[in-house]
């Protein structure tokens, strides 16, 4: 009995290393299938977590989008804006130029016309030289001779016809106003009283007329006239007189007869 019990346990022992092989496969093929589901988790939850950031990245991106159009709509006005303000300067130095083009013209042919009017102006004073060369001429100083024709030293005859109003009133007593002091104006405003140059409707020169003596029409037309007396500092004229220029003296003239009221000698210069 004992050594059968002995066979017994013996053979037990050597079947044991037989069973316990199966487990230790069984159990390194559970390990392997662990692992590779641990694997397959890993991957997939990388998967996943590519997909959510894509998914960020792409509302993200949606998200961005609406801002993109303006800045495209305001790049195109910005350049256009741009455009034209290079336009308007371009065009403001064009308008430029032709304002100084336009003032080079109209200064070119303002000389060419006063040079023109001295050539016509020389060439009437060699015509009344050479027509007036036998008239008697009467000197500086002395009273002018009475004429139907215009003549140099000659002055016109009265109107024959009667006066249609009153002769103006006029006093000298003016130049004692410290109102009217144009020597004191002309010293501050010399500018105002350089007039430049006088163009003699007959070509005869200059005379100094005196009061009471008469200017032929020509000498007190319109171009003659001193418009703002004020301006000078004298005082306005009477109904039917006239300040006007005279060369470079300043007289007040009777419009209907042509007789000198009054004068300044070398009132402009």
């Amino acid at each position: 009995m004992r050594k059968f019990l002995i066979s017994v346990l013996l053979a037990g022992a050597a079947a044991s290393p037989a069973f316990a092989q199966p487990n230790d496969d069984t159990d390194r093929q559970q390990q392997r299938e662990e692992r590779a589901q641990t694997r397959e988790e890993r991957q997939q939850a990388r998967q996943q977590t590519r997909e959510e950031r894509s998914n960020n990245n792409a509302e993200r991106q949606a998200a961005a989008r609406p801002e993109r159009p303006e800045r495209q709509v305001q790049v195109p006005q910005q350049q256009q804006q741009q455009q034209f303000d290079r336009q308007a300067r371009l065009q403001d130095r064009n308008d430029a130029r032709d304002a100084r083009r336009d003032s080079a013209d109209a200064a070119r042919q303002q000389r060419l016309d006063q040079r023109q009017q001295v050539v016509d102006q020389i060439r009437d004073n060699r015509q009344t030289r050479q027509a007036n060369r036998d008239l008697p001429r009467v000197h500086r100083g002395g009273t002018p001779v009475v004429s139907n024709v215009p003549r140099a030293g000659t002055q016109p005859p009265p109107p024959a016809a009667v006066r249609p109003t009153a002769a103006p009133q006029w006093s000298t007593s003016w130049r004692n106003n410290s109102r009217y002091d144009w020597h004191n104006h002309r010293r501050h405003h010399r500018s105002l009283f350089h007039l430049g140059f006088y163009f003699d409707p007959f070509g005869w020169g200059y005379n100094p007329y005196q009061i009471g003596w008469r200017l032929w029409p020509s000498y007190y037309g319109s171009r003659y006239w001193i418009n703002d007396p004020w301006q000078y500092r004298l005082p306005y004229a009477p109904p039917g007189t006239r300040w006007v220029r005279y060369y470079d003296d300043a007289i007040l003239v009777d419009m209907w007869s042509g007789q000198v009221v009054d004068v300044i000698y070398s009132f402009f210069w």
